[in-house]
């Protein structure tokens, strides 16, 4: 999702290890033409795209792939190492056997293990968090890290059945939607897990070396926004939004998503409130995104940002801007 933005938490989280070695988190975020007030506002979020040059900087400059947040570091090229073996493999099954193996081969602070069994799989991991280090954003890094690689091993999206976190569940759980694209995840559980049907397993492994060093000439870039689909009703909905206001379409009705879901109004709500969502509140979120997106990449005006989102006035667009992120558009352009 082009649009979607990235909460505080994860901004703050990210930074820990840079902070434990002495380096300032204002002159790194300044550095990279980020607010430094988004380590006091709790509103402040950044795009997908700020993010993943954020995670750039701090790879570089810590020379950690895990950006200091581990008991040991990961020398820069450990992703690409694992990556590359997996090339080898014929189906999702053995490259989910290759990861596990070279992952728990390096001598680093990731374990791995891997349970089959007549209807699927699973991948776990394990991490010995740096002294000092609370925050359980590296858990979230490994295993989506893990899930969007294979994704692009297999050149498709892949399915997530299940999440298992072993910490309790945070007040930022609500992010998890985009970070494992809408599957359920489960909170206090014995490991640290994602689950695959017995059918993905035989997915087949489809990509190149040379398609690999194309990847990895921006890989967090790459990485922060693959894939961009899902099975959720919940991303799928999040997907066609975003369209509608890039393309001026107006705001989304819940009979318009429904008819595009092929689903009844009824069916749709349902499904989104499986998911943890309203219509209305999805609709709210995703024009938040889409505004901080216009203000932060385009040259449009405040009036234009705001007409493309549906709203009939600038100054209604302001408020509303203001509700989001404790900022008008202007203010959140100047930073």
């Amino acid at each position: 999702m082009q649009a979607a933005t990235v909460s505080p938490v994860y901004v703050k989280a990210s930074l820990q290890g840079a902070i434990k070695k002495g380096y300032n988190p204002e002159e790194i975020l300044l550095a990279q033409g980020l607010p430094p007030q988004i380590l006091h506002n709790p509103k402040l979020r950044i795009s997908t795209l700020a993010f993943a040059e954020l995670s750039k900087a701090l790879t570089e400059l810590m020379r950690d792939e895990c950006v200091g947040l581990l008991k040991k570091p990961s020398p820069i090229g450990q992703l690409r190492f694992l990556t590359k073996a997996c090339l080898t493999s014929r189906t999702l099954k053995e490259s989910l056997l290759t990861w596990r193996d070279g992952t728990n081969w390096l001598d680093s602070s990731i374990s791995a293990y891997t349970q089959f069994t007549e209807d699927s799989g699973l991948m776990a991991t394990n991490c010995v968090k740096a002294e000092g280090v609370e925050e359980h954003y590296i858990t979230d890094t490994i295993l989506t890290t893990f899930h969007r690689m294979h994704c692009w091993l297999a050149n498709e999206f892949l399915p997530i059945e299940r999440v298992d976190l072993i910490y309790s569940k945070p007040d930022h759980s609500a992010e998890h939607r985009f970070v494992y694209y809408g599957a359920p995840v489960h909170y206090g559980q014995r490991r640290n897990a994602l689950h695959f049907s017995n059918q993905l397993l035989e997915c087949p492994i489809q990509r190149t070396a040379d398609e690999l060093r194309a990847l990895f000439r921006e890989p967090h870039t790459q990485i922060m926004t693959l894939p961009r689909q899902s099975t959720s009703a919940y991303i799928k909905i999040r997907l066609w939004m975003e369209k509608l206001f890039r393309e001026g379409g107006g705001l989304p009705q819940l009979n318009e998503a429904s008819a595009y879901m092929g689903l009844t109004e009824q069916t749709l709500r349902r499904r989104l409130k499986a998911d943890g969502y309203s219509f209305n509140k999805l609709k709210e979120d995703t024009r938040r995104d889409m505004a901080i997106y216009y203000i932060k990449q385009s040259s449009l005006s405040v009036e234009e940002i705001g007409f493309r989102l549906g709203f009939s006035e600038a100054s209604t667009f302001i408020r509303a801007f203001k509700k989001w992120t404790g900022l008008t558009p202007l203010a959140y352009r100047k930073l």
